[in-house]
């Protein structure tokens, strides 16, 4: 009996290794790791009143949030460094300088609803050495004088500061009241909104202009 003893244990020793083996070969090698996840990236807010075409009631605008967006390319040209050129599209129109472009580039324009002047120019972030006018066309708008409207705001333009994620007034924009029109010089290309602010102009807009 104790040799037979002896040779089960010789015989079962191997044969337990085996097993061991074999179920290791099914084990993780590395614990799993527990990965983080991924930031998210807030969502930018709601434009300040926000100027659609045909609208009669800011607040209903203000109220009505737009998600996401779906960007609809508009137009795109090919510009060249140190020409004076113009491309417009829908209630857009940029207009460059000799000295606009550090290189040339393709430029262009989108926008999710051709009922809100929201715009985006691209490529993003492109500095001017100088400005490149854009002249916005908002006719049919609460800035109309000729929709009805309880107000009539001065047109104001404002650009999303994408580092703050708010939104910013953009100085020295000039209303053509005549021919409906907005311009402002822009120093680079951002996503803006053409839209107004506290102390809005009651009633219409000046009669001498």
């Amino acid at each position: 009996m104790p040799r037979l003893l002896r040779f089960a244990t010789t015989l079962l020793a191997p044969l337990t290794l085996a097993a061991l083996v074999a179920g290791c070969g099914r084990l993780p090698l590395t614990a799993p790791t527990n990965t983080a996840p991924a930031p998210r990236v807030a969502a930018a807010p709601d434009p300040p009143s926000r100027l659609g075409v045909g609208s009669t009631s800011l607040l209903s605008q203000i109220l009505n949030p737009v998600t996401n967006l779906v960007w609809d390319l508009i137009c795109s040209e090919y510009v060249l460094k140190g020409t004076n050129a113009s491309m417009s599209a829908s209630h857009y129109s940029l207009r460059f300088a000799k000295g606009s472009l550090p290189q040339s580039t393709t430029v262009t324009m989108q926008e999710y609803d051709n009922q809100v002047l929201d715009v985006q120019f691209g490529p993003h972030g492109t500095q001017f050495d100088t400005p490149v006018i854009l002249t916005i066309d908002f006719a049919g708008t609460a800035c109309d004088p000729r929709v009805v409207t309880r107000d009539t705001p001065e047109p104001v333009l404002w650009y999303l500061n994408e580092t703050t994620n708010t939104w910013e007034e953009v100085p020295g924009g000039t209303t053509d009241w005549k021919n409906l029109k907005f311009s402002i010089p822009l120093h680079h290309f951002s996503r803006y909104v053409l839209g107004g602010k506290a102390g809005w102009k009651q009633g219409p807009p000046h009669a001498d202009n």
